[in-house]
Protein backbone atom coordinates (compact mmCIF):
# COMPACT_ATOMS: atom_id res chain seq x y z
CA UNK A 1 0.00 0.00 0.00
CA UNK A 2 2.91 2.39 0.59
CA UNK A 3 3.60 2.42 -3.16
CA UNK A 4 0.02 3.40 -3.97
CA UNK A 5 0.12 6.81 -5.74
CA UNK A 6 -3.11 8.01 -4.09
CA UNK A 7 -1.77 7.28 -0.61
CA UNK A 8 1.60 8.79 -1.52
CA UNK A 9 -0.19 12.00 -2.49
CA UNK A 10 -2.14 12.00 0.78
CA UNK A 11 1.07 11.62 2.78
CA UNK A 12 2.75 14.46 0.87
CA UNK A 13 0.04 16.97 1.82
CA UNK A 14 1.89 18.67 4.72
CA UNK A 15 4.91 19.52 2.59
CA UNK A 16 2.73 20.72 -0.29
CA UNK A 17 0.63 22.85 2.06
CA UNK A 18 3.74 24.55 3.45
CA UNK A 19 4.83 25.36 -0.11
CA UNK A 20 1.49 27.02 -0.87
CA UNK A 21 1.58 29.08 2.31
CA UNK A 22 5.22 30.07 1.87
CA UNK A 23 4.58 31.36 -1.67
CA UNK A 24 1.29 33.10 -0.97
CA UNK A 25 1.32 36.35 -3.05
CA UNK A 26 0.14 38.77 -0.37
CA UNK A 27 1.32 41.90 -2.19
CA UNK A 28 -0.71 41.16 -5.33
CA UNK A 29 -3.80 40.08 -3.39
CA UNK A 30 -3.40 43.22 -1.27
CA UNK A 31 -3.57 45.40 -4.40
CA UNK A 32 -6.74 43.62 -5.47
CA UNK A 33 -8.19 44.03 -1.98
CA UNK A 34 -7.59 47.78 -2.14
CA UNK A 35 -9.41 47.94 -5.47
CA UNK A 36 -12.30 45.95 -4.05
CA UNK A 37 -12.53 48.16 -0.97
CA UNK A 38 -12.60 51.28 -3.18
CA UNK A 39 -15.76 49.94 -4.81
CA UNK A 40 -14.05 48.75 -7.97
CA UNK A 41 -16.42 45.81 -8.49
CA UNK A 42 -20.18 45.38 -8.39
CA UNK A 43 -20.02 41.63 -7.85
CA UNK A 44 -17.63 38.75 -7.25
CA UNK A 45 -18.24 35.51 -9.15
CA UNK A 46 -16.39 32.59 -7.57
CA UNK A 47 -16.35 29.49 -9.76
CA UNK A 48 -14.76 26.09 -10.38
CA UNK A 49 -15.63 22.43 -10.83
CA UNK A 50 -15.31 19.36 -8.61
CA UNK A 51 -12.79 19.68 -5.82
CA UNK A 52 -11.92 23.26 -6.81
CA UNK A 53 -15.58 24.26 -6.47
CA UNK A 54 -15.82 22.49 -3.11
CA UNK A 55 -12.64 24.14 -1.84
CA UNK A 56 -14.09 27.59 -2.59
CA UNK A 57 -17.02 27.29 -0.20
CA UNK A 58 -15.25 28.57 2.95
CA UNK A 59 -13.87 31.46 0.88
CA UNK A 60 -17.38 32.33 -0.27
CA UNK A 61 -18.57 32.36 3.35
CA UNK A 62 -15.70 34.73 4.16
CA UNK A 63 -16.84 37.07 1.37
CA UNK A 64 -20.48 37.27 2.46
CA UNK A 65 -20.07 40.24 4.88
CA UNK A 66 -18.78 42.43 2.05
CA UNK A 67 -21.07 45.06 0.57
CA UNK A 68 -20.10 43.66 -2.83
CA UNK A 69 -22.28 40.60 -3.56
CA UNK A 70 -20.41 37.30 -3.98
CA UNK A 71 -21.82 34.40 -6.01
CA UNK A 72 -20.49 30.83 -5.74
CA UNK A 73 -21.47 28.90 -8.87
CA UNK A 74 -20.02 25.90 -10.68
CA UNK A 75 -18.42 26.72 -14.01
CA UNK A 76 -20.75 24.59 -16.15
CA UNK A 77 -23.80 26.43 -14.82
CA UNK A 78 -22.02 29.77 -15.19
CA UNK A 79 -21.04 28.95 -18.77
CA UNK A 80 -24.44 27.78 -19.98
CA UNK A 81 -26.89 29.67 -17.77
CA UNK A 82 -25.19 32.44 -15.83
CA UNK A 83 -22.72 34.19 -18.10
CA UNK A 84 -24.77 37.40 -17.98
CA UNK A 85 -23.43 37.85 -14.44
CA UNK A 86 -20.03 38.62 -15.96
CA UNK A 87 -19.68 42.24 -16.99
CA UNK A 88 -17.22 45.12 -16.99
CA UNK A 89 -17.42 45.51 -13.20
CA UNK A 90 -17.19 41.83 -12.22
CA UNK A 91 -14.32 40.28 -10.30
CA UNK A 92 -14.28 36.82 -11.88
CA UNK A 93 -12.46 34.35 -9.65
CA UNK A 94 -11.89 31.04 -11.47
CA UNK A 95 -10.27 28.05 -9.76
CA UNK A 96 -9.12 24.77 -11.29
CA UNK A 97 -6.37 22.42 -10.20
CA UNK A 98 -5.40 21.68 -13.83
CA UNK A 99 -6.47 24.99 -15.31
CA UNK A 100 -7.55 23.14 -18.42
CA UNK A 101 -10.75 21.18 -17.68
CA UNK A 102 -13.37 21.47 -20.39
CA UNK A 103 -15.78 23.93 -18.77
CA UNK A 104 -12.93 26.22 -17.74
CA UNK A 105 -11.47 26.25 -21.25
CA UNK A 106 -14.87 26.92 -22.86
CA UNK A 107 -15.60 29.76 -20.44
CA UNK A 108 -12.22 31.28 -21.28
CA UNK A 109 -12.97 30.94 -25.00
CA UNK A 110 -16.33 32.65 -24.50
CA UNK A 111 -14.64 35.53 -22.68
CA UNK A 112 -12.06 35.89 -25.44
CA UNK A 113 -14.70 35.95 -28.17
CA UNK A 114 -16.62 38.64 -26.32
CA UNK A 115 -13.59 40.72 -25.30
CA UNK A 116 -14.81 43.62 -27.40
CA UNK A 117 -18.14 43.69 -25.57
CA UNK A 118 -17.84 45.41 -22.21
CA UNK A 119 -20.91 43.55 -20.98
CA UNK A 120 -19.04 40.23 -21.08
CA UNK A 121 -15.40 40.92 -20.30
CA UNK A 122 -14.77 40.95 -16.52
CA UNK A 123 -13.10 43.89 -14.88
CA UNK A 124 -10.53 41.53 -13.37
CA UNK A 125 -9.88 37.81 -13.70
CA UNK A 126 -8.27 36.11 -10.73
CA UNK A 127 -7.30 32.46 -11.06
CA UNK A 128 -5.83 29.77 -8.87
CA UNK A 129 -4.42 26.58 -10.34
CA UNK A 130 -1.64 24.04 -10.00
CA UNK A 131 -0.27 24.66 -13.51
CA UNK A 132 1.21 28.11 -14.25
CA UNK A 133 1.29 27.19 -17.95
CA UNK A 134 -2.40 26.29 -18.18
CA UNK A 135 -4.95 28.20 -20.29
CA UNK A 136 -6.55 29.45 -17.07
CA UNK A 137 -3.32 30.90 -15.72
CA UNK A 138 -2.23 32.39 -19.03
CA UNK A 139 -5.46 34.37 -19.48
CA UNK A 140 -5.74 35.67 -15.90
CA UNK A 141 -5.00 39.20 -14.76
CA UNK A 142 -3.56 37.58 -11.65
CA UNK A 143 -2.69 33.87 -11.71
CA UNK A 144 -1.95 32.38 -8.30
CA UNK A 145 -0.20 28.99 -8.33
CA UNK A 146 -1.18 26.64 -5.51
CA UNK A 147 2.21 24.84 -5.49
CA UNK A 148 0.85 21.33 -4.86
CA UNK A 149 3.31 19.63 -7.22
CA UNK A 150 2.44 16.61 -9.39
CA UNK A 151 -0.63 14.66 -8.30
CA UNK A 152 -1.30 11.15 -9.57
CA UNK A 153 -5.04 10.59 -9.32
CA UNK A 154 -7.84 11.86 -7.06
CA UNK A 155 -7.50 15.41 -5.70
CA UNK A 156 -5.86 15.34 -2.28
CA UNK A 157 -3.02 17.85 -1.93
CA UNK A 158 -4.48 20.02 -4.71
CA UNK A 159 -7.74 20.20 -2.77
CA UNK A 160 -5.95 21.04 0.47
CA UNK A 161 -3.76 23.69 -1.13
CA UNK A 162 -6.65 25.21 -3.07
CA UNK A 163 -8.66 25.33 0.16
CA UNK A 164 -5.84 27.10 1.99
CA UNK A 165 -5.02 29.67 -0.70
CA UNK A 166 -8.69 30.46 -1.33
CA UNK A 167 -9.38 30.94 2.38
CA UNK A 168 -6.27 33.08 2.86
CA UNK A 169 -7.06 35.23 -0.19
CA UNK A 170 -10.68 35.77 0.81
CA UNK A 171 -9.56 36.79 4.30
CA UNK A 172 -7.20 39.38 2.84
CA UNK A 173 -9.75 40.62 0.29
CA UNK A 174 -12.14 41.30 3.17
CA UNK A 175 -9.52 43.27 5.08
CA UNK A 176 -9.09 40.52 7.67
CA UNK A 177 -5.96 39.47 9.55
CA UNK A 178 -4.50 37.26 6.85
CA UNK A 179 -1.10 37.05 8.57
CA UNK A 180 -2.65 35.37 11.62
CA UNK A 181 -4.65 33.10 9.32
CA UNK A 182 -1.47 32.17 7.46
CA UNK A 183 0.34 31.35 10.71
CA UNK A 184 -2.60 29.24 11.90
CA UNK A 185 -2.44 27.27 8.65
CA UNK A 186 1.32 26.80 8.95
CA UNK A 187 0.74 25.39 12.43
CA UNK A 188 -2.03 23.21 11.02
CA UNK A 189 0.39 21.77 8.45
CA UNK A 190 2.33 20.32 11.39
CA UNK A 191 -0.89 18.88 12.81
CA UNK A 192 -1.69 17.29 9.43
CA UNK A 193 1.80 15.81 9.34
CA UNK A 194 1.43 14.34 12.84
CA UNK A 195 -1.99 12.87 11.95
CA UNK A 196 -0.70 11.27 8.75
CA UNK A 197 2.42 9.86 10.40
CA UNK A 198 0.12 7.22 11.85
CA UNK A 199 -2.22 6.91 8.87
CA UNK A 200 -2.41 3.11 8.97
CA UNK A 201 -3.55 3.17 12.60
CA UNK A 202 -6.02 5.97 11.76
CA UNK A 203 -7.49 3.90 8.93
CA UNK A 204 -7.67 0.78 11.11
CA UNK A 205 -9.47 2.69 13.90
CA UNK A 206 -11.98 4.11 11.45
CA UNK A 207 -12.51 0.68 9.88
CA UNK A 208 -13.32 -0.80 13.29
CA UNK A 209 -15.62 2.01 14.42
CA UNK A 210 -17.38 2.15 11.07
CA UNK A 211 -18.63 -1.42 11.13
CA UNK A 212 -20.87 -2.63 8.35
CA UNK A 213 -21.86 0.04 5.82
CA UNK A 214 -25.08 -0.02 3.82
CA UNK A 215 -26.16 3.61 3.31
CA UNK A 216 -23.74 6.37 4.28
CA UNK A 217 -24.12 10.16 4.38
CA UNK A 218 -21.49 12.77 5.24
CA UNK A 219 -23.05 15.78 6.99
CA UNK A 220 -21.88 19.17 8.21
CA UNK A 221 -22.50 22.92 8.07
CA UNK A 222 -20.68 26.13 7.23
CA UNK A 223 -17.02 25.86 6.22
CA UNK A 224 -17.19 22.12 6.94
CA UNK A 225 -19.16 21.74 3.70
CA UNK A 226 -15.86 21.81 1.78
CA UNK A 227 -14.88 18.53 3.45
CA UNK A 228 -18.45 17.17 3.31
CA UNK A 229 -18.74 17.60 -0.44
CA UNK A 230 -15.17 16.70 -1.26
CA UNK A 231 -15.22 13.69 1.07
CA UNK A 232 -18.25 12.36 -0.78
CA UNK A 233 -16.65 13.09 -4.17
CA UNK A 234 -13.39 11.44 -3.16
CA UNK A 235 -15.12 8.29 -1.94
CA UNK A 236 -16.94 8.02 -5.26
CA UNK A 237 -13.67 8.42 -7.16
CA UNK A 238 -11.21 6.57 -4.94
CA UNK A 239 -13.41 3.81 -3.45
CA UNK A 240 -16.32 3.62 -5.96
CA UNK A 241 -18.79 4.25 -3.12
CA UNK A 242 -21.99 6.20 -3.80
CA UNK A 243 -21.77 8.23 -0.60
CA UNK A 244 -23.62 11.54 -0.48
CA UNK A 245 -22.55 14.74 1.24
CA UNK A 246 -25.14 17.30 2.36
CA UNK A 247 -25.77 19.94 4.97
CA UNK A 248 -27.28 18.97 8.29
CA UNK A 249 -30.08 21.46 7.61
CA UNK A 250 -30.90 19.86 4.25
CA UNK A 251 -30.91 16.43 5.88
CA UNK A 252 -33.71 17.57 8.17
CA UNK A 253 -35.75 18.71 5.17
CA UNK A 254 -36.74 15.24 3.97
CA UNK A 255 -33.71 12.91 3.99
CA UNK A 256 -34.30 12.37 7.72
CA UNK A 257 -36.61 9.63 6.40
CA UNK A 258 -33.45 7.60 5.71
CA UNK A 259 -32.68 7.30 9.43
CA UNK A 260 -32.84 3.59 10.26
CA UNK A 261 -30.47 0.74 11.17
CA UNK A 262 -29.33 0.80 7.51
CA UNK A 263 -27.96 4.35 7.77
CA UNK A 264 -24.47 5.45 8.82
CA UNK A 265 -23.87 9.18 9.26
CA UNK A 266 -20.39 10.68 9.33
CA UNK A 267 -20.96 14.01 11.06
CA UNK A 268 -18.50 16.92 11.21
CA UNK A 269 -18.94 18.84 14.47
CA UNK A 270 -17.77 22.03 12.75
CA UNK A 271 -17.90 25.57 14.09
CA UNK A 272 -19.10 26.22 17.66
CA UNK A 273 -22.13 28.27 16.56
CA UNK A 274 -23.74 25.23 14.91
CA UNK A 275 -21.99 22.27 16.59
CA UNK A 276 -24.88 21.97 19.06
CA UNK A 277 -27.40 21.66 16.24
CA UNK A 278 -25.25 19.00 14.60
CA UNK A 279 -24.91 17.13 17.88
CA UNK A 280 -28.67 17.11 18.42
CA UNK A 281 -29.22 15.71 14.95
CA UNK A 282 -26.61 13.01 15.56
CA UNK A 283 -28.38 11.87 18.73
CA UNK A 284 -31.70 11.85 16.90
CA UNK A 285 -30.33 9.63 14.14
CA UNK A 286 -29.09 7.20 16.81
CA UNK A 287 -32.49 7.23 18.51
CA UNK A 288 -33.99 6.16 15.18
CA UNK A 289 -31.62 3.21 14.91
CA UNK A 290 -28.88 4.76 12.78
CA UNK A 291 -25.14 4.84 13.43
CA UNK A 292 -23.11 8.06 13.77
CA UNK A 293 -19.40 8.75 13.62
CA UNK A 294 -18.72 12.16 15.16
CA UNK A 295 -15.66 13.98 13.74
CA UNK A 296 -14.39 16.49 16.29
CA UNK A 297 -11.22 17.62 18.07
CA UNK A 298 -12.54 16.45 21.46
CA UNK A 299 -14.08 13.06 22.38
CA UNK A 300 -17.82 13.11 22.98
CA UNK A 301 -19.30 10.96 25.79
CA UNK A 302 -22.50 10.32 23.82
CA UNK A 303 -21.12 9.68 20.33
CA UNK A 304 -18.55 7.42 18.71
CA UNK A 305 -15.80 9.94 17.99
CA UNK A 306 -13.09 10.07 15.35
CA UNK A 307 -10.63 12.68 16.59
CA UNK A 308 -9.47 15.54 14.39
CA UNK A 309 -6.27 17.48 15.07
CA UNK A 310 -6.99 20.49 17.27
CA UNK A 311 -6.32 23.64 15.21
CA UNK A 312 -7.56 27.22 15.06
CA UNK A 313 -10.96 27.86 13.50
CA UNK A 314 -9.59 29.29 10.26
CA UNK A 315 -7.60 26.08 9.71
CA UNK A 316 -10.34 23.63 10.70
CA UNK A 317 -11.37 22.86 7.09
CA UNK A 318 -7.79 21.75 6.38
CA UNK A 319 -7.99 18.90 8.90
CA UNK A 320 -11.65 17.94 8.44
CA UNK A 321 -10.88 16.18 5.16
CA UNK A 322 -8.30 13.83 6.72
CA UNK A 323 -10.63 11.15 8.19
CA UNK A 324 -12.63 11.21 4.95
CA UNK A 325 -9.42 10.42 3.08
CA UNK A 326 -8.92 7.50 5.46
CA UNK A 327 -12.52 6.46 4.80
CA UNK A 328 -11.82 6.27 1.07
CA UNK A 329 -8.81 4.00 1.69
CA UNK A 330 -10.83 1.75 4.01
CA UNK A 331 -13.77 1.48 1.63
CA UNK A 332 -11.58 0.85 -1.42
CA UNK A 333 -9.90 -2.01 0.42
CA UNK A 334 -13.26 -3.41 1.55
CA UNK A 335 -14.57 -3.28 -2.01
CA UNK A 336 -11.47 -4.85 -3.54
CA UNK A 337 -10.25 -1.75 -5.39
CA UNK A 338 -6.84 -0.15 -5.50
CA UNK A 339 -7.44 3.15 -3.67
CA UNK A 340 -7.61 6.11 -6.01
CA UNK A 341 -7.17 4.20 -9.27
CA UNK A 342 -9.44 5.56 -11.99
CA UNK A 343 -11.57 3.20 -14.09
CA UNK A 344 -13.76 5.50 -16.17
CA UNK A 345 -12.30 9.00 -16.00
CA UNK A 346 -8.93 10.72 -16.18
CA UNK A 347 -7.19 13.33 -14.07
CA UNK A 348 -8.48 16.15 -16.29
CA UNK A 349 -12.11 16.23 -17.50
CA UNK A 350 -12.05 16.88 -21.26
CA UNK A 351 -15.67 16.47 -22.32
CA UNK A 352 -18.93 17.92 -21.05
Amino acid sequence: MLSNPFITDILSQPQALRQALEHYPSAQIGELAARLQRGGFTRIVLTGMGSSFNAAYPAWLNLLPLSTPAIHVNTAELLHYGSDMIDARTLLWINSQSGRSVEIVRLLETLKQSSAASTRRPAFQLSMSNDPGSPLASQADLAVPIHAGPEATVATKTFLNMLAVLALSSTQLCGGDWQSAQQAMITAAGAVEAYLSGWQARAAELDEKLGKVDQLLILGRGASMAAVWNGALMNKEAAKCAFEGMSVADFRHGPMELASPRLTVVMLAGAPQTAGLNHALALEVISLGGKVLWLASQPDPDLTTILLPAVEAVARPLVEILPLQMLSIVMAQRNGFEPGKFRNVGKVTESE
